[in-house]
């Protein structure tokens, strides 16, 4: 009669670990630990091309390699590379292997320095220090500093959160999120939440957290390249082009994109601050006469900072709709055959009366104030010396005819190479401001009349 194999009582392998003081070690498997030299934490290791251990405590040398199986403390200094948890599962059945997989608290983690010239590599977690010539590795969550030639990488299939920092020549990856500093040449990396730093050619984070996150956090994220992408931003993001999708927080660029609605709660929206801005909402244009010149054009674009998902879209709370607009600005004096252009970033605040969508008396008049810098041209080509105007400026208007006229007052700080400021016919009485450095500097009272579609 044979038996079912499952009455048979399976015998498992109990893998054995020992402590040593030192092990020399020629190559793994010929060392003073002999060719069971995997089953050994020691505290002191010198290895003359590669070492191979259970685990080091306070010291590890190799000239080539540093290998352990399960986890090692202290610090570890290696030509090549340095390598904690590989062969985790050595003299261990497949069953066994499963066995211990399966188990929550199976980790093979380093805690310590690790210095290779050319990888470091943790399969689990790493506390502590990591610097290689090339790269640096940890297949699950990192608390420290990563340093390396090439890339960074925290990072497997689900998991690998960063706390510290990350530097590197071209990359850094921490998939799970990163609460501190991503530094690299080229291109930075989360899939989750940034709180903190990246900074970068190119850097890209899920989640931007900043004031505005649910739930209340105190961190705050900054995101600084030529490229910055997020699908959350509830911080700032500072480069060439932003995308931010859902924007809470700031952006400043050359070129912004974000969502007219980023969201549906009742907070205040981002600012977007840059020349092209994507998704605006509440774009005007303006046309008015001014000290410096007879005919002026502006036109705007950005969003609308606490506009309600109600029909109306006042604000539930607050007294004013407002709106944070960037403009684009060319004036023009054809009697004296002057002209110039510049860029301003302004709020318009138009009144709420009610929350009703057809209440007449909504929109109905409104206040502006902000800055404008204008680059002034003495004639028709264009002035190749230094001149820079700062217009602060205040504006009242008034709809008319489904239109708004304005008139506005401002304060001019004028910066110029050439002395003579006669020279740019502004039509004002001026004050000298003395030298700025080896620039002149002027200002004036100033003022606008306008109408805005």
């Amino acid at each position: 009669m044979i038996l079912p194999a499952m009455a048979f009582g399976q015998v498992k392998k109990k893998m054995r670990l020992y402590e040593k003081n030192m092990q020399v070690s020629l190559f793994p498997g010929i060392s003073t630990n002999g060719i069971n030299s995997g089953s050994y934490f020691n505290k002191y290791s010198l290895n003359l091309f590669g070492g191979f251990s259970a685990g080091n405590k306070i010291l590890e040398i190799g000239l080539l390699t540093n290998s352990n199986t399960q986890s090692s403390t202290g610090i570890q200094l290696a030509g090549l590379a340095n390598i904690i948890g590989t062969n985790a599962f050595l003299n261990l059945s497949q069953s066994e292997e499963r066995d211990l997989i399966n188990k929550e608290e199976f980790e093979t983690n380093g805690k310590g320095i690790q210095l290779a010239g050319f990888l470091n590599y943790v399969r689990t977690h790493s506390s502590g220090i990591q610097i290689g010539g090339v790269l640096n590795v940890v297949g699950g969550d990192l608390s420290g500093i990563q340093m390396a030639g090439i890339g960074n990488s925290v990072a497997n299939s689900a998991n690998g959160y960063t706390r510290g920092l990350q530097l590197a020549g071209f990359y850094n990856i921490s998939r799970e999120s990163i609460a501190g500093m991503q530094l690299s040449g080229l291109f930075n990396y989360t899939d989750g939440q940034l709180s903190g730093t990246q900074l970068g050619l190119i850097n890209k984070a899920k989640i931007l957290v900043g004031k505005h996150t649910l739930p209340s956090t105190k961190a705050r994220s900054l995101q600084l390249g030529l490229l910055n992408l997020s699908k959350e931003m509830d911080g700032i993001q500072i480069g060439l082009v932003n995308f931010g999708r859902a924007a809470l927080g700031t952006q400043i660029g050359l070129i912004n994109f974000f969502e007219k609605y980023p969201t549906k709660e009742n907070t205040k929206k981002g600012t977007p601050i840059g020349l092209f801005n994507f998704g605006s909402k509440g774009s005007v244009f303006r046309a008015s006469y001014n000290e410096l010149f007879t005919a002026n054009i502006e036109y705007t674009t950005g969003n609308c900072l606490n506009c309600s998902v109600a029909q109306s879209e006042m604000p539930f709370a607050g007294k004013r709709q407002i709106f944070n607009q960037n403009a684009l600005i060319l004036g023009y004096n054809p009697l004296q055959e002057t002209w110039g252009f510049g860029y301003g970033f302004l709020k318009i605040a138009y009144n709420k009366s009610s929350m009703l969508p057809t209440d007449p008396n909504n929109r109905k008049k409104f206040i502006s104030y902000g800055v404008r810098l204008i680059h002034l041209n003495r004639e028709i080509n264009f002035d190749n010396s230094f001149n820079l105007l700062s217009r602060l400026h205040i504006e009242y208007g008034k709809r008319w005819f489904g239109h708004y006229v304005f008139i506005g007052a401002s304060f001019n700080y004028f910066i110029h190479e050439i002395q003579d400021v006669e020279v740019y016919k502004i039509n004002s009485p001026k004050l000298s401001a003395g030298n700025l450095f080896k620039y002149s500097s002027t200002f004036w009272p100033g003022y606008t009349v306008g109408v805005q579609l």
